[in-house]
C-alpha cells in the first residue's frame, strides 16, 4: 500500500470518528435535556420550599440575639438616666447649689470622684453654670475619677447639648446623640463614643442654678453589643443611628462615619435599597440579592408599662423629643446569601453525594460519546497549539524577539505594494551597531548579546507600532516607516541615533559600555519596484554613514557609490 493511500485511509477514518461522535452527543443532549427537565420539574418547588425553611430558621436564631441586644441597650439607658438622677437630688450637690462654698464645692468633687471611680463608666462628671462655664470637672483618668482644676475648666455656651437647657422644663431631661467626643475642638484619640445626660439644676427658690452633665462611655455598650451579635458564625450585627451611620459594625472601619467626615460610610452608601425600607419602618425583614436583613428600631429611652419590670420607671423622667429622636436607633442583623446557602441540604456532604449521584445518572448513558468529542476537540486544540508556536519561531528572532529576516521581508513586501498601489510615502532605514566585532572581541559574546538586545528594545520602544522592524544579519536591523515622508524619516532616525548614543549597557561582570549606531536611510520612488532594491539604497547610504565617521544618518542620493 502507498503512502498516499495510507493517508487517504487514515484521513477517512478521522471523518468517520468525527460523524460517530457528533451523532452520540446530540442524542446525548436530547436525553439529558429530557431528564433534566422532569428531574427541575419535580425537584425545584421542594427545594425551594425547604430552602425558605432554612432562611425561616435562621432568623428564628436571630431573634434571641435582637432581643438580648435590645434589652441591654435598653437597660444601659435605664440606669443612666437614674444615676443622672441620682446625683442631681443629692444633699451635698443642692448644698453647694444653694450656698457654694469652698468647702461644699470640695464634697461634690469628692463625691463625683468616688462615682466616677466605682462605675467606670463616666469619662466625665460637670456642673456648669447658667453662661456655661464649668464650675465643677471629674475626668476618669486610668480608672480613677480626677478633678479638674479650675485654671483647666472651660466654657461649653456653644455646644449643642448646653444649648438645649434654654427649651427644657422643670425636670426635663436632656439625652445627646452618640458621637465620638471632642475636646479643645479636636476629636479625642483613642475615640471615646459619648452620650451626653444634662440635667437642668434649680436652687431652693426655684431658680436656674445650671446643669448637670455626665458624659457616658458607651464603649463597654458597643462591645457588649458585638459581643451578642458574635455568637453564632457568620452573623453580622450592626447598629445604626437615625442617619444610617454605624455606631457598630461588623467591619471596624466603617464606624463614625459622620464624625470622622466620611459621608461615603453609610448604611444607605453600601444597600440603598434596604435603607429606604428599613429606615421608614419600625421592624421587619426585607431580603434583596445580597442577603436577609432582620431590622429592629430600637428606642432605648422608651420604657412603657408593656416593658418588662427591671425597665419601667418608678418616677418617669420627663424626657425631651430632642432625647428620642437622637436615640433613633436602628438594630440591623445581615445574613448573606452565602451564609443561608451553606445550611441548605445541597451544601452538606449527604447532599452533596446524592446530587453528584444524580447528575452521574444523568450522563452516565452519554458518557463514551461525549469523552470521544472532548479527546478530538483536546487534540485539535493541541495541534493547532503546536502549529501556532511553530510559525511564531519561524518568525521571530530568538535573541531580540523581533521579526528575523525572513518575516521582515514577507510583511515588508505587502506594505511595498501597498504603499505603491495608494501612492503613499515608505522610508527604509538600515541600522547598524558601530565596532560590534570590537564589542565582541573586547567583552565576549555575551555582552554583544547583551547590545543586541538593548539596541532591539530601544528601536522597539521608539519606533510606532504600525513600523516594521525586524533583524535582517548580526548586528544589522531593517526598518519600514509607513507612511513617512523624508523629513519626517529623518527626524525618527536621528532621534532613534541619539537614544542609542546616549545608552548605557551593563555588563554581567559589573560596569557599563556604551555603543553607537550607524543608520542609512532611503524613500520610496516610482522607480522601485522591490524591496531589495529599496534596501540596497539604504545600504549605500549605510556605507556611506560609516564611511563619513560613523554614529550617523545619512539618506540616499543618486550621486553615493556602492561599496
Amino acid at each position: 500500500m502507498t503512502d498516499s493511500h495510507i493517508a487517504q485511509n487514515s484521513t477517512q477514518a478521522d471523518a468517520a470518528g468525527i460523524k460517530v461522535g457528533r451523532s452520540v452527543f446530540k442524542r446525548f443532549l436530547v436525553f439529558l435535556i429530557l431528564l433534566s427537565a422532569v428531574f427541575v420539574g419535580v425537584s425545584l418547588p421542594v427545594y425551594l420550599e425547604y430552602k425558605n425553611g432554612v432562611q425561616e430558621q435562621l432568623l428564628a436564631n436571630e431573634e434571641v440575639a435582637v432581643a438580648s441586644a435590645v434589652q441591654m441597650i435598653q437597660k444601659e439607658m435605664y440606669e443612666q438616666l437614674h444615676m443622672l438622677d441620682m446625683l442631681a437630688r443629692t444633699h451635698i450637690l443642692n448644698e453647694y447649689l444653694a450656698e457654694g462654698t469652698a468647702a461644699q464645692k470640695l464634697r461634690v468633687q469628692k463625691m463625683f470622684e468616688t462615682f466616677s471611680t466605682s462605675f467606670h463608666r463616666y469619662d466625665q462628671i460637670r456642673v456648669l453654670d447658667n453662661t456655661g462655664q464649668e464650675t465643677i470637672r471629674v475626668n476618669l483618668v486610668d480608672g480613677e475619677g480626677r478633678t479638674v482644676p479650675d485654671e483647666e475648666l472651660q466654657n461649653k455656651a456653644d455646644r449643642y447639648y448646653f444649648q438645649v437647657k434654654k427649651s427644657m422644663h422643670p425636670g426635663q431631661v436632656y439625652v445627646s446623640l452618640m458621637d465620638l467626643n471632642i475636646e479643645h475642638g479636636v476629636l479625642e484619640e483613642p475615640y471615646k463614643p459619648t452620650l451626653r445626660f444634662l440635667k437642668v439644676l434649680y436652687n431652693k427658690q426655684g431658680e436656674q442654678a445650671g446643669v448637670l452633665v455626665i458624659n457616658y462611655l458607651a464603649k463597654g455598650m458597643l462591645l457588649r453589643f458585638r459581643q451578642i451579635m458574635s455568637q453564632r458564625e457568620g452573623q453580622q450585627g450592626m447598629l445604626l443611628d437615625g442617619q444610617g451611620y454605624w455606631l457598630s459594625n461588623y467591619e471596624r472601619g466603617n464606624e463614625w462615619g459622620a464624625d470622622l467626615g466620611r459621608p461615603e460610610h453609610k448604611f444607605a452608601q453600601f444597600f440603598p435599597d434596604a435603607w429606604s425600607v428599613i429606615a421608614t419602618n419600625k421592624s421587619g425583614i426585607y431580603e434583596n440579592e445580597a442577603g436577609v436583613f432582620r431590622y429592629q428600631s430600637i428606642e432605648p429611652l422608651s420604657f412603657l408599662d408593656s416593658q418588662p419590670a427591671h425597665f419601667r420607671m418608678e418616677h418617669h423622667p420627663l424626657i425631651t423629643d430632642e432625647s428620642f429622636a437622637n436615640a433613633n436607633w436602628k438594630l440591623v442583623v445581615f445574613l448573606p446569601r452565602q451564609l443561608i446557602n451553606s445550611h441548605s441540604f445541597l451544601n452538606q456532604p449527604l447532599g452533596r453525594t446524592l446530587l453528584i449521584l444524580v447528575i452521574l445518572m444523568l450522563v452516565g448513558m452519554a458518557f463514551l460519546g461525549a469523552f470521544l468529542t472532548v479527546q478530538r476537540q483536546l487534540r485539535q486544540e493541541k495541534e493547532q497549539q503546536v502549529l501556532a508556536l511553530l510559525e511564531q519561531q519561524a518568525s521571530i528572532d530568538t535573541l531580540t524577539g523581533i521579526r528575523n529576516r525572513r518575516s521582515f521581508y514577507e510583511h515588508g513586501r505587502v506594505e511595498l505594494k501597498r504603499a505603491l498601489r495608494y501612492k503613499e510615502p515608505l522610508t527604509a532605514l538600515m541600522v547598524d551597531a558601530d565596532y560590534f566585532k570590537k564589542v565582541n572581541d573586547t567583552y565576549g559574546h555575551a555582552v554583544g548579546d547583551l547590545v543586541l538586545k538593548e539596541l532591539a528594545r530601544i528601536m522597539t520602544e521608539t519606533l510606532r507600532e504600525i513600523d516594521l522592524l525586524g533583524r535582517v544579519g548580526g548586528e544589522e536591523f531593517a526598518v519600514l516607516l509607513l507612511r513617512t515622508s523624508l523629513p519626517e524619516a529623518l527626524e525618527v532616525a536621528e532621534r532613534l541615533r541619539a537614544k542609542i548614543a546616549a545608552l548605557k549597557v551593563s555588563m554581567p561582570v559589573g560596569g557599563s559600555i556604551c555603543f553607537t549606531v550607524s543608520i542609512g536611510l532611503a524613500v520610496l520612488t516610482k522607480a522601485d519596484q522591490s524591496l531589495e532594491g529599496l534596501f540596497k539604497k539604504a545600504d549605500v547610504a549605510l556605507y556611506e554613514a560609516k564611511k563619513q565617521g560613523r554614529n550617523r544618518v545619512v539618506s540616499y542620493t543618486k550621486e553615493m557609490s556602492e561599496p
